[in-house]
């Protein structure tokens, strides 16, 4: 058992490296990552020498060879990016970023952003669970602010995932094939995916599709091991590329996906905490469309050496329906409730590159405008049916359904940024950046808010704010890295916290909408210092975040002195600081680089300024220790991943004790063995030791007695088999 914290100093001392692990077998193992390409830290492809920031990237190989079928698999080993949890009823609810989540991340695929998380509470969760790892190419996460180049939905990071372009697939000839089957005993999980592709180095197709079956992931903790979720999800990929030996290329991309998930709630809290439940049953589906567009242009020898233009719709639609029978209560009644969640989002951005050279400066200058306009619309309804008599009504707790808990809103984002990229003589890199954003809101208020909220007086916004970022690196020699960035973020008030709307007068509860919210603002800073050697890699990097005016949701501001309500109003709370330290490394050793030692450590701790509180976003100190062999003919791959998180209690207690998860090792074993050509099997065993235990971000806020606890735990000890054939 590991029980005993760790502390900053062996966090560091731990040294670990979240960058890319080598290759699965059957690819070509990358013994070093000086080379690596990064998009996400200037929207354009630069080594990662030139990037003063850290950006993690995980290849489909890699994902591949630690079995990975969803978002939380994808960044399971992966210190200080984590998934937040939203129960077992709704999965995961987004990514966490250095203690930074929900919609202050931005997820980007293929460029195209998408939807925003909003929930209400027990019965409804539009989460953001969109990143399917079978159709993924790359997963590039850039830490920390980056609103200089992403605007206000970027205050915590990016999370930006590219899909698989034909010539990932055609291996040889004008067309291949990857076919993938995987199996996981955690949540008895049965996952397939096929991509096919078409073309060459001037034209080509992709089509893939993939299907994921699955149950509730079974709990080391539970009581029984009752399946209570079974879920389905389904991705469609379609993609076109044309170019020309003139430098124009032309792309068009379709991606679908489609999700349905069933859950027998009663099983888990029908006994303490509804004891008249005798049915709990959740019907929820998700729907994601986007569409993209973009024609890219330029060369070396034209007046602009890169150019892009993009467009793209995006909409998500969110279905969630609860079936909540109490047959058991004094006056026996059956309830449905319905929940829906609508956001379309649409935009067109271009970004243009020029190079520049003098005598002793080096110019990489770019300039790019984005117009964005994203609608949302969400409603809950509900029937109460009297079980005795069979009468309905549409009051429930006091509320009049349907209704919204906010008017249908408008948001528009207009920006446009400039960016100079300076190498000044050999050794010193410059970047400077500037980003100016409007953001609107109009709320358009109609007839269903109205007949339940006819006197509040909605909020129009019209904000706009300067993000600027400079970085310096020094390169001290041709193998060692320094660098310091500032980076500024803001965050307009979201629709939802500006207007939201709630009424129960049978608890005298009334949430009010706030003319007067400020935007969050972010303030930056990142110290850090990389290695690059013939064999292995190292980096480690200080960073400090000062946030300004962070948006609570729903604080009590008192009781109406008119109508007796306790009054809820979103409010912008003290300043709040997160800072922290994140390190790591990779070693290849042996006489034919057969062996490499790899991992990566992060620690941080956030600090409400105004109470002295901590913040109770930024999790446990966690820390990833990787060992791998390599066969000389490069056909079998051998993984050990230990995962370590230190205790936390490091707790914002002032409402209430919470939960406390003890700290934790967890051993994973994968191994990979080529068959043949075009045949690789792979299998793993998570949590060797059979060990319970708990992620932070899965029982964040929950008091030590609720009984969902047990039901939050991580698998024991389990097996994942895959098979995959390429050709």
């Amino acid at each position: 058992m590991y029980d005993a914290p760790i502390t900053p100093a062996a966090a560091a001392a731990l040294a670990l490296l979240a960058v890319p692990a080598v290759s699965s077998a059957g690819d070509t193992p990358a013994d070093e990552t000086i080379d690596q390409i990064i998009v996400v830290a200037h929207k354009d492809e630069r080594s990662i020498r030139e990037v003063a920031a850290t950006v993690t990237v995980l290849s489909r190989g890699e994902l591949n060879a630690e079995l990975a079928t969803s978002i939380s698999d994808a960044f399971r080993y992966v210190p200080g990016v984590n998934y937040e949890g939203a129960g077992t009823r709704f999965g995961t609810a987004g990514i966490n970023i250095r203690g930074i989540g929900g919609n202050r991340v931005a997820i980007l695929v293929d460029g195209v952003p998408l939807a925003d998380q909003f929930d209400t509470g027990s019965f409804s969760n539009a989460t953001r669970d969109f990143i399917d790892a079978g159709l993924v190419q790359n997963i590039e996460v850039l830490h920390g602010p980056a609103s200089a180049l992403y605007g206000s939905s970027a205050i915590g990071g990016v999370v930006a995932v590219s899909t698989p372009d034909p010539s990932d697939i055609v291996r040889r000839g004008e067309f291949g094939a990857d076919l993938l089957g995987t199996w996981r005993g955690s949540d008895n999980s049965a996952h397939s995916q096929v991509m096919a592709a078409l073309g060459d180095d001037s034209f080509g197709f992709v089509a893939g599709y993939s299907r994921r079956e699955g149950e509730q992931t079974e709990s080391a903790a539970a009581p029984n091991n009752i399946d209570t979720r079974d879920s389905t999800r389904e991705t469609t990929l379609l993609k076109f590329i044309a170019d020309n030996r003139f430098g124009h290329t032309f792309r068009a991309s379709a991606l679908r996906q489609q999700g349905h998930t069933l859950s027998a709630l009663n099983s888990m809290l029908g006994a303490g905490r509804y004891r008249s439940t005798t049915a709990l049953e959740g019907d929820d589906r998700q729907h994601m469309d986007v569409v993209s567009l973009a024609y890219a242009f330029g060369s070396p020898e034209s007046w602009l050496d890169s150019g892009v233009v993009r467009g793209y719709w995006e909409q998500t639609e969110i279905d969630q329906y609860t079936l909540d029978e109490r047959a058991a209560a004094r006056t026996p009644v059956s309830i449905d409730r319905l929940f829906s969640f609508d956001q379309e989002i649409r935009g067109i951005e271009m970004n243009l590159w020029k190079n520049f050279s003098g005598e002793r400066i080096a110019h990489r200058v770019g300039i790019g405008i984005e117009y964005r306009d994203r609608r949302t619309e969400e409603s809950r309804d509900g029937l109460s049916t009297d079980l005795a008599t069979g009468a309905q009504t549409n009051v429930l707790l006091g509320e009049v359904f349907p209704l919204r808990d906010f008017p249908v809103s408008d948001t528009t984002e207009t920006a446009a940024f400039f960016e100079d990229t300076m190498s000044v003589g050999e050794n010193w890199t410059v970047i400077a950046a500037l980003r100016a954003d409007r953001y609107e809101l109009s709320p358009d208020v109609d007839a269903m808010y109205l007949i339940d909220f006819p006197d509040y007086e909605t909020t129009h916004l019209d904000e706009s704010d300067i993000s600027p970022k400079l970085g310096v690196i020094y390169s001290i020699t041709p193998s060692v890295d320094a660098y310091v960035q500032y980076s500024h973020g803001f965050r307009a008030p979201p629709y939802s916290d500006a207007n939201v709307s709630l009424d129960l007068p049978l608890f005298r509860v009334r949430a009010v909408p706030n003319p007067d919210l400020e935007s969050e603002s972010s303030d930056g800073f990142d110290v850090g210092l990389r290695w690059y050697g013939d064999r292995s890699t190292a980096r480690i990097s200080v960073f400090r975040t000062d946030y300004t005016n962070f948006i609570e949701t729903k604080v009590n501001i008192g009781v109406d002195p008119v109508s007796g309500y306790t009054q809820f109003q979103s409010q912008n709370i003290e300043n709040t600081t997160i800072e922290g330290i994140e390190t790591g490394w990779q070693l290849r050793f042996g006489d034919t680089r057969q062996f490499m030692f790899d991992g990566s450590a992060f620690y941080a701790r956030g600090d409400n300024e105004g109470t002295g509180n901590p913040v109770n976003s930024v999790g446990p100190a966690q820390a990833v220790v990787g060992f791998s062999w390599f066969s000389a003919d490069e056909t079998r791959e051998l993984r050990l991943k230990t995962t370590l998180a230190d205790a936390y209690d490091r707790i914002d207690e002032s409402a209430g004790e919470l939960f406390k998860p003890a700290g934790y090792a967890v051993f994973d074993l994968y191994f990979t063995q080529k068959l043949g050509n075009n045949l690789i099997a792979r299998a793993g065993l998570q949590n060797l030791t059979d060990r319970t235990y708990w992620n932070w971000t899965d029982v964040r806020g929950l008091v030590p007695d609720d009984p969902m606890i047990p039901y939050l735990a991580q698998a024991g000890r389990t097996a994942s088999v895959s098979l995959n054939m390429v050709w």
